[in-house]
């Protein structure tokens, strides 16, 4: 990594509130978590919407719990980032114009 990517990242992380960079790093923030989560498997437990147990060993609040938690952030994921990324883009272009 040359020093000026890692300019741009400590700029990001320390990003005011309700800012461009802030949009981006919350975006960026549920990408991650999502990304996680879905690679752990916990796609099937969302099965609990049918009654079908994804594990029938398993309680089914612990999977009525990890179905709804990948909803969650699934749905983060769908709506919010790009929602947040549009903000950010139109941000940085408004403040980049008035000046």
């Amino acid at each position: 990594m040359n020093a000026r990517f890692r300019e741009r990242c400590a700029a990001l992380w320390h990003a005011r509130f309700f800012s461009a960079g802030d949009f981006v790093l919350r975006a960026l923030f549920l990408i991650a978590v999502f990304l996680i989560v879905h690679l752990a498997g916990l796609r099937e437990y969302t099965a609990f919407l049918s009654g079908t147990p994804a594990h029938p060993g398993m309680s089914w609040q612990w999977v009525a719990f990890l179905g709804t938690l990948y909803l969650l952030l699934y749905f983060a994921f769908i709506l919010l980032v790009p929602v947040l990324l549009l903000a950010a883009a139109i941000l940085f272009l408004t403040r980049r114009s008035g000046s």
